[in-house]
């Protein structure tokens, strides 16, 4: 992702952060997804591959520290950048996925490796209410669109992800999305609805496909253990 970041906030707390009860720190959340909704200029690309279509948190404080967190694993993956994931990463990192389960920042590296080997086009987009964070206990839920063209179509997946962070590094990294989405991009049954201004479980369904609703189904198309 971006080699330089002007601005880039040290972790150190805002006056406002330090709350004192769960209802202050969840209204301190929504504030920050309520400002970027109320007059926030277009969106903008933060990094390489990666449009924020809010506003920045404060320079200086936790919550601005956590979206560059964010912002350095996101282009990390756009730009086939292992720098960046280095800078987001802790060395220790719990990174986990529907299939994968990774600890340690080596085995993401690993697996970022392959995936630049597999895909391309890849970028990433965070509608204006993307971030809820939680600064003082170092939690972020954040909502997102995945973008690339891998095993031979388009795909464009709606995530969130939870993220733990610490010392000025992520430490945990869940992403939760719907494997069937990108399955059903490629069979012409949803959308790709690429940077909608709200992100939904899943994208609408194509013109073909508004009158019926799927009935899809996960399997594995492989043998275990493996046939000759």
């Amino acid at each position: 992702m971006a080699p330089n970041r002007p601005g880039y906030p040290a972790p150190a707390d805002g006056a406002g952060e330090m709350m004192g009860s769960s209802s202050k720190r969840a209204l301190a959340a929504l504030s920050l997804g309520g400002a970027a909704l109320c007059g926030a200029a277009p969106a903008a690309e933060v990094r390489p591959g990666v449009e924020f279509a809010g506003k920045l948190a404060a320079d200086g404080t936790t919550a601005a520290m956590a979206q560059a967190l964010i912002f350095d694993f996101a282009t990390s993956w756009a730009a086939c950048d292992a720098q960046a994931m280095r800078r987001a990463l802790a060395e220790d990192v719990a990174f986990s996925y529907p299939t994968t389960a990774h600890l340690g920042r080596d085995a993401a590296l690993a697996d970022l490796a392959l995936f630049c080997e597999q895909a391309a086009d890849t970028s990433f987009w965070f509608p204006a209410d993307a971030f809820t964070i939680d600064a003082e206990a170092g939690r972020a839920a954040v909502e997102v669109q995945f973008r690339t063209f891998q095993r031979g179509a388009r795909q464009a997946v709606n995530d969130v992800w939870v993220v733990h962070f610490a010392d000025g590094r992520i430490t945990v990294l869940k992403e939760y999305l719907d494997g069937r989405v990108k399955d059903l991009q490629a069979l012409g049954v949803l959308e790709l609805d690429e940077s909608p201004e709200t992100l939904t479980p899943w994208p609408p369904r194509t013109a073909a496909w508004e009158a019926c609703f799927p009935v899809v189904k996960a399997a594995p198309i492989n043998d275990c253990p493996p046939k000759e």
